[in-house]
């Protein structure tokens, strides 16, 4: 291990845009499965391509509670061993349908993970929802999972384009009336338009991946004067095609613009990099200096 490397593993970091159950690192993971073996690729054919693999790969392998919970926990364990101190980690909550369908026995489930790790790690589960569910799940598991008190944050994923996010207006305003902190995933595919429509409708507290915000002066001066905090994730956005590399990445133009912006590992199951291999790959590669770096390291455990 390099000076740089190690210097940088050694610090404490946060990492506030992650999936939990597809955030255990392999070694971890083969450790407690040695017989399980999938190939991760280095990159995925679009967003397409890796809900293709998580179809045929993930989906295949977690088919109980018992592995589900697994998969979380060793997630937990992956981000502890990278000296994360601060984990806020979505939790899907169509994770459901392993325990009986209940959304309160998987409630009580996330809440047992949390009693697991409290005083080990600042752990912060929050609710995940894909924005094509029903108005069933976000209006009725949804709200009962905001009414629980298990969870710090509401997270909403999926797909990007074209899709209209004023159904979650209710359940954004609800949560924050609950002092839960409000996600977006926007802006890693599609335009700036869409980013500044997710802003208006639903008054994020934090955009999830956010880059093609660089595109736009307006749509990054919206951005700073709100307040709003960007979780960007290269080697996610690079591994999926949305940049070709960390050279053609927007991510030091948002940097310049003001942005209060973190760097996360969003799935560490499917693109296998850790903070610490991202914080030392953006310094080798001239991208920041290592002060830039601590700087934004020290901005994810705000």
């Amino acid at each position: 291990m390099n000076d740089l490397r190690h210097k940088i593993q050694s610090l404490p970091k946060g990492d506030v845009h992650s999936h939990l159950h597809l955030s255990a690192g392999i070694d971890l993971l083969k450790i407690k499965y040695p017989k399980l073996d999938f190939p991760v690729p280095q990159y995925y054919n679009g967003f397409e391509g890796m809900m293709l693999f998580i179809e045929q790969n993930i989906n295949t392998f977690m088919t109980s509670s018992e592995k589900a919970i697994s998969l979380m926990d060793i997630g937990i364990r992956s981000s502890m061993a990278d000296n994360v101190t601060c984990l806020e980690a979505s939790i899907d909550i169509n994770l459901s349908r392993f325990f009986n369908n209940s959304v309160q026995e998987f409630i009580e489930a996330v809440d047992r993970l949390k009693a697991n790790y409290l005083g080990k790690i600042d752990f912060r589960p929050e609710i995940g929802i894909n924005k094509d569910s029903p108005t069933e799940i976000i209006y009725g598991s949804g709200m009962q999972c905001i009414e629980s008190g298990v969870f710090s944050g509401l997270d909403i994923y999926g797909n990007e384009k074209g899709r209209d996010l004023s159904g979650f207006q209710e359940l954004f305003l609800y949560a924050k009336t609950k002092k839960l902190k409000t996600k977006v995933h926007i802006g890693e595919f599609s335009g700036p338009e869409t980013i500044e429509n997710a802003i208006e409708l639903l008054e994020p507290d934090e955009i999830q991946h956010g880059i093609h915000a660089a595109e736009s002066d307006n749509t990054m001066h919206m951005i700073v004067e709100r307040g709003i905090r960007m979780n960007v994730c290269p080697h996610s956005n690079i591994a999926l095609g949305a940049v070709a590399d960390l050279y053609a990445h927007p991510i030091r133009k948002l940097y310049d613009s003001g942005i209060n912006l973190t760097i996360n590992t969003d799935d560490l199951l499917l693109f296998n990099a850790t903070l610490t291999d991202q914080y030392t790959s953006l310094i080798e590669h001239d991208i920041f200096t290592f002060e830039e770096i601590n700087e934004i390291r020290k901005n994810s455990l705000l």
